[in-house]
């Protein structure tokens, strides 16, 4: 077992996103996944802002080493996050643990 898959504390971190760093940050943050080998407690979600409504990535990551890796973001406490986030990259059980899925919404 890796050091970072032992029960620590999970470190988030959000950034507002614009569409065209959603596709590349992604990318990075998954080739980073992979190559650490997937931890459990690793994770990029997408999802809406609660006071703002601004789009916005969560990541969490093993530890804040890997925070300098992601311009932009910045660490914030897991009682802030939003209760519903839809995972990009991750594992969806841990996802669960922390998140709702999004409730689609009705097109008008």
């Amino acid at each position: 077992m890796s050091p970072w898959e032992r029960d620590a504390a999970m470190l988030w971190a959000k950034k507002a996103i614009v569409p065209a760093e959603w596709g590349p940050t992604q990318d990075q943050f998954e080739e980073l996944f992979v190559k650490l080998g997937g931890p459990k407690q690793m994770m990029l979600a997408a999802a809406s802002d609660p006071e703002s409504g601004q789009s916005i990535l969560l990541m969490s990551l093993p530890n804040t080493t890997f925070l300098g890796f992601f311009s932009g973001f910045e660490c914030v406490a897991e009682e802030a996050l939003p209760s519903e986030a839809a995972l990009l990259v991750g594992h969806s059980d841990e996802l669960l643990k922390h998140f709702r899925y999004p409730a689609r919404r009705p097109v008008p």
